[in-house]
């Protein structure tokens, strides 16, 4: 398989080199030649403004262009944020601001649909609560958290399982649906070349397993209880940290 990955502005000229295959009679190659169509990335006001843009006209998004000098470098993008992260952190033990700062342009940029406008902004990217490469790390690290209080080391693949509850409760069982659907996911997005759909998922089971842990007590109750859902918790990291390394994002312990 042949992906090019080339705005929407391009798909017209594509479609020409697909047909320009098959009429030379290249007919398999152009079977396997796909046009991967984003839409072009954009400032928010909020960002522009950081950026010395004037936005005194009061648009709603700053379209980058190298021909007019508007945009920001990856690595000025990089540095900007990372200084950002590195002052609002009290905790610097974990994973580096430099680290976090890359993650969190990533996830944001492949979180949108594709073909539509990606109007980037700087703070939103790295809020730690929302859809945001920063929440989902930090979520991967509380459920590593869990599991090294309980000093949990024998939930391995290959473990047995444990005994299930005669009743679930709902964010036990709404946990359990999502985490059963990844290997569908995952091979509906390598078809349709969509990584937003790994995002969405990714973010809906930390928001699933971040109110699971607010609601179901894992480390408190009776002991078949608390083995139940640390194996759960284990579930939870080896699948979203599956995720997270399909995306190209670190897998911390720590943040």
């Amino acid at each position: 398989m042949v992906i090019n990955v080339i705005d929407y502005r391009q798909e017209y000229p594509q479609q020409m080199v697909k047909q320009a295959l098959q009429a030379l009679g290249y007919t398999d190659q152009a079977e396997k030649l796909h046009h991967v169509s984003y839409g072009v990335v954009s400032l928010s006001p909020a960002s522009a403004a950081e950026l010395g843009i004037d936005i005194t006209d009061g648009k709603t998004s700053y379209a980058m262009s190298g021909r007019q000098g508007i945009g920001v470098k990856v690595t000025d993008l990089v540095l900007l944020m990372e200084k950002a992260i590195e002052q609002s952190r009290s905790d610097k033990s974990g994973l580096s601001s430099k680290d976090i700062a890359t993650a969190a342009i990533r996830y944001y940029l492949l979180r949108f649909n594709l073909g539509t406008e990606i109007i980037f902004d700087f703070r939103q990217a790295t809020e730690i609560s929302g859809n945001t490469g920063v929440y989902l790390m930090y979520t991967y690290a509380r459920a590593n958290s869990v599991l090294n209080k309980a000093g949990a080391t024998d939930l391995t693949d290959d473990a047995p399982l444990p005994q299930f509850p005669a009743e679930f409760e709902k964010a036990e069982s709404a946990l359990l649906r999502h985490l059963s659907t990844w290997e569908d996911t995952l091979y509906l997005a390598s078809k349709e070349l969509t990584p937003s759909t790994l995002c969405n998922y990714a973010y809906t089971l930390a928001t699933l397993f971040n109110n699971f842990y607010s609601l179901c007590p894992i480390l408190k109750g009776a002991e078949s209880s608390i083995r139940f859902r640390l194996w759960l918790t284990s579930r939870v990291i080896h699948t979203l940290g599956d995720v997270l390394r399909v995306l190209g994002l670190p897998t911390p312990n720590r943040m």
